[in-house]
């Protein structure tokens, strides 16, 4: 008779009729060998309201026929999360990802891939001032509240009689920062003021964090996606911001091989130049630099002084190429 391994994630198993001969510790990923076969065990920190806007977007997908996201097991009660007191599982069939060996950077076939998630989701919302003023103004007040930290932070630092090295290299680009935090919100008006002369506004389903860590490559060079809990309807601007964010850092940031990821986006789904405007004000907005500030304040993490510079830096130099690339998206009409 077979001897299967006792764990502390069995009760969880129980609920796929999954008895495991063995059970890999990879982090919030368990991977599962039983007698059916090799399966995933992820382990998350997903809320209720979470966790059903994360299946519901599976199932969305799984109707669509998207075939590029690793597909969510039911329970043998069909459900498909099983919730603890402190956490939220779910379970996969097991993937092995191969050593990515395409001419083509990972990031283009993963611009493709949401951009195909665009393409089959994309709805045209009516322009319901009261709702898209609420969001608008929510986004302002936290920007402008963003900005005021790194003023403050500015303050304090010129007042010093002598700075950290973190703090030098931080005043030498405050007003550089600035400029850019009043642009980013120039760029949002630009976004509302389309929509309130169009009157309407499209949304799609937003995978959250598109990136080589939330991706599976194949023999055939193409990625299955996996990690869709932060999954949301919302504006593409949204998404692919997000995605330029998670990804700048396997490019060295070389804006050739960004625009191709554009490029590459809008085969499947050309953006409005609204939409343009707003990925712009989400690129612009140097929220990458308030995280570092807080978190040398706060010292949040135990990184030394050196490494807080160098993580500075890349954002600074980041950011940087940010501006040169928003002129490239935008082209102003002629004439302006």
């Amino acid at each position: 008779m077979r001897q299967h391994v006792v764990s502390p994630y069995a009760s969880i198993l129980f609920y796929y009729d999954l008895y495991p001969d063995h059970i890999e510790d990879l982090g919030k990923v368990k991977k599962v060998t039983t007698s059916r076969g090799i399966f995933a065990l992820k382990e998350t920190t997903m809320n209720r309201m979470e966790a059903d806007e994360f299946i519901h977007a599976m199932r969305k997908l799984s109707k669509l026929n998207y075939k590029q996201a690793i597909p969510i097991m039911p329970t043998k009660y069909g459900e498909y999360t099983v919730a603890t007191n402190t956490h939220t599982y779910y379970v996969m069939p097991w993937y092995e990802g191969v050593e990515y060996m395409g001419r083509e950077s990972q990031e283009e076939k993963l611009a493709t891939q949401m951009a195909v998630i665009h393409r089959l989701t994309v709805k045209t919302q009516t322009f319901v001032k009261e709702q898209v003023d609420q969001s608008f103004n929510e986004l302002q007040k936290r920007w402008e509240m963003k900005r005021l930290e790194l003023n403050r932070f500015a303050d304090f630092v010129e007042r010093k009689n002598y700075m950290s090295p973190f703090e030098l290299t931080f005043i030498t680009h405050a007003h550089m920062l600035d400029q850019m935090a009043v642009k980013a919100s120039e760029h949002l008006q630009n976004w509302y003021e389309a929509c309130l002369e169009k009157e309407k506004y499209r949304t799609v389903l937003c995978h959250g964090r598109i990136s080589r860590a939330h991706a599976i490559f194949n023999m055939e060079n193409e990625p299955t996606l996996i990690n869709f809990e932060k999954a949301s309807v919302d504006t593409p601007a949204r998404d692919l911001a997000s995605f330029c964010r998670q990804n700048f850092r396997y490019t060295m940031w070389n804006e050739d091989e960004v625009l191709r990821w554009f490029m590459r986006y809008e085969r499947h789904l050309p953006l409005l130049d609204e939409e343009k405007e707003l990925l712009c004000g989400y690129l612009m907005f140097p929220e990458p630099v308030v995280f570092a500030v807080e978190s040398y304040i706060n010292k949040r993490s135990e990184l030394s002084e050196l490494q807080h510079v160098q993580r500075l830096e890349k954002r600074l130099i980041s950011l940087r190429k940010v501006q040169r690339l928003s002129q490239k998206l935008i082209i102003p009409p002629e004439g302006s």
